[in-house]
């Protein structure tokens, strides 16, 4: 006998005390674990008591007949293999017991050796089952930890690649804090537009003038108005440098597609391709309007665009007015709209002897020396504290320290 089948368990169940002794001598010399019971009733409690592999169960017995106890059997436990017996050649009760999971059926008087037969097939059937459910619960398991290590891995991968804005906040405020507002808008417009604020979107901000690191000293220090032809043509060029710089990255090359797009109008006077509304990516039209919106407000001399963007009407306008030439007018109407109902996180003024660990800055901290010494949403903790305390004694802060208020 396979290895599998010995030692399984099966209940006998027959009202007739005498089949059920046969079955049950003949069976344990067959190294089968096997007990019995009279009834569908006993049945039941011996399915919770034993936890048989497989029930050999007789259709016609008294209080619960075997068909319904083959229903409430598979309901319990469905694992359970069922095989039917019956001195009746009744085709339809046959039907309704493989319509309600039972394995087989077998007709009385039983031929000892077809039931081994049977019995055998059965539990390498329910042995095979059994393991195939657990291969596939194992499968699902491991998807399910493979899902969690990759989201872990983009989120580690999401700061990782915010960190060079971090960096650049010291040596290049303004160029750090434009990435920043943009990136700002950008979630906030396409959580208006009900598009998910992907990563995308928001390195999409953060990284967009990228490309003009590239730039000539002369280029970044002159007014446009005295550039040469040459010089206007490498401003127009920035989008496909940025492109370039950022698919270097693996995980990037999707966000050059949508940073090279970035300077195309949807009446098709942009560039550096020409392109039209509705070939040029949405995540490139929300960047434009972001991107032109904070430009405004740089112009008003606001920079805290968490605050700022409610204080300025005009930059409103002027965005608004190039509607259907340069910007989709869509994303214009949701900047509109978010206008309408934002509302600023409120902040309160805290003097230096008052600050305390866990606080959040909610603005750029700088010194009068125009160093920044910390970055608006930095949680404050003992080492920045002594910082603050040491450096304000040589290059006092420049002004009042602003935190989020609880």
């Amino acid at each position: 006998m396979p290895e599998l089948a010995m030692y399984s368990k099966i209940l006998v169940v027959d009202d007739e005390s005498e089949v059920r002794t046969l079955l049950k001598e003949f069976l344990e010399g067959e190294k089968y674990l096997v007990e019995t019971a009279e009834d569908g009733e006993e049945a039941l409690i011996k399915l919770e008591e034993f936890q048989p592999y497989c029930v050999l169960m007789d259709i016609k017995m008294p209080f619960l007949n075997g068909v319904e106890a083959l229903k409430m059997i598979k309901l319990r436990q469905p694992d359970v293999e069922v095989i039917m017996t019956s001195a009746l050649d009744n085709l339809k009760r046959v039907e309704e017991c493989m319509q309600h999971g039972a394995y087989g059926y077998i007709r009385k008087p039983l031929d000892l050796d077809d039931l081994l037969r049977e019995i055998k097939e059965c539990l390498e059937k329910r042995t095979k089952r059994l393991a195939d459910k657990k291969k596939h619960v194992g499968q699902e398991h491991e998807k399910e930890k493979l899902k969690s290590k990759t989201q872990l891995l983009n989120k580690e991968i999401f700061h990782a690649l915010r960190f060079p804005l971090h960096l650049a906040v010291y040596f290049d405020p303004e160029f750090a804090a434009h990435g920043k507002n943009v990136s700002w808008i950008c979630e906030k417009l396409a959580d208006q537009l009900k598009i998910s604020p992907t990563q995308m979107i928001n390195f999409a901000g953060l990284y967009h003038d990228i490309g003009k690191l590239s730039f000539p000293h002369r280029l970044t220090h002159s007014d446009p108005a005295d550039w040469t032809a040459a010089e206007q043509k490498i401003f127009e060029m920035f989008p496909v440098f940025g492109e370039e710089l950022v698919g270097h990255h693996f995980r990037l090359k999707g966000l050059g597609v949508i940073i090279r797009r970035q300077c195309e109008k949807v009446d098709g006077t942009g560039f550096p391709g020409g392109l039209v509304k509705d070939d040029i990516p949405m995540e490139s039209r929300i960047l434009a309007v972001a991107n032109a919106a904070d430009e405004a407000l740089k112009e008003a001399g606001l920079r805290d665009i968490e605050f700022d963007i409610k204080s300025e009407d005009n930059f409103l306008s002027a965005v608004s007015q190039k509607a259907g030439t340069f910007f989709d007018p869509v994303v214009v109407d949701a900047l509109r709209k978010f206008l309408q109902g934002y509302q600023p996180t409120p902040e309160s003024a805290v003097g230096l002897a008052d600050l305390k660990e866990k606080m959040v800055l909610s603005r750029d901290l700088f010194t009068q020396g125009g160093r920044l010494l910390l970055p608006k949403g930095f949680s404050l903790n003992p080492m920045a504290l002594a910082k603050m305390r040491h450096i304000n004694q040589v290059d006092p802060l420049a002004e009042q320290i602003r935190v989020y208020s609880k």
